[in-house]
């Protein structure tokens, strides 16, 4: 069997991790104050949507360096730019919909770039990130429509978008090399499971 070697967590990813979950707690306020004891259908699944959205950047993110990072400067530098602008996602959320999705949807058309450049200017192999280029290139330009064309009309096209981000990835997984994550203790749990039912 082939010896798998862990790649070692940075403090920056780890403070990454940090930005997102504050970006999280903020996204709560969405649903905090609810109406006569209750959320209504639209407020919750407003919420649901950017939850979704947000966890989605942060998973391409974290694929990211997990398949293809040498912590080189394009590596840390697109990391960097993406939690500066998840805390302006983050300050930028409030209960208002129409004011919270307009900021929201610059942010993450920023972070979607971000994100796209990092794919792209990695060196690896063509199937592997042409599918993560795909994926994120039809998210952003989606999401760059809405903005042009405004919050009555346009949501429908970002919201597309981000169902692109969410579902896509299902039907282009025979592009995506599983072997290029880098997940050795779960690997071994596995094993170590395996082993006990022996």
């Amino acid at each position: 069997m082939k010896k798998i070697i862990a790649k070692p967590v940075g403090m920056f990813e780890l403070f990454y991790d940090l930005i997102f979950v504050y970006a999280i707690s903020r996204i709560t306020t969405m649903i905090h104050h609810p109406v006569n004891g209750s959320i209504s259908l639209v407020t919750f699944l407003q919420f649901l949507l950017v939850v979704i959205v947000v966890m989605q950047v942060w998973l391409y993110q974290v694929i990211y360096f997990n398949r293809y990072s040498k912590n080189k400067f394009l590596d840390i530098g697109g990391l960097v730019l993406n939690m500066f602008v998840a805390v302006y996602l983050a300050n930028n959320i409030n209960t208002e919909w129409r004011i919270t999705f307009h900021y929201f949807n610059i942010a993450m058309a920023v972070m979607i770039l971000i994100l796209f450049c990092q794919y792209l200017f990695v060196k690896a192999d063509s199937n592997d990130k042409q599918a993560f280029l795909i994926i994120l290139g039809l998210e952003f330009i989606l999401i760059i429509v809405e903005l042009i064309i405004g919050c009555p009309v346009g949501i429908y096209f970002c919201i597309s978008g981000y169902i692109v981000g969410f579902i896509l990835p299902l039907f282009l997984k025979r592009m995506f090399k599983a072997e290029r994550v880098n997940f050795p203790h779960l690997v071994e749990s596995k094993l170590n499971r395996n082993y006990c039912l022996w």
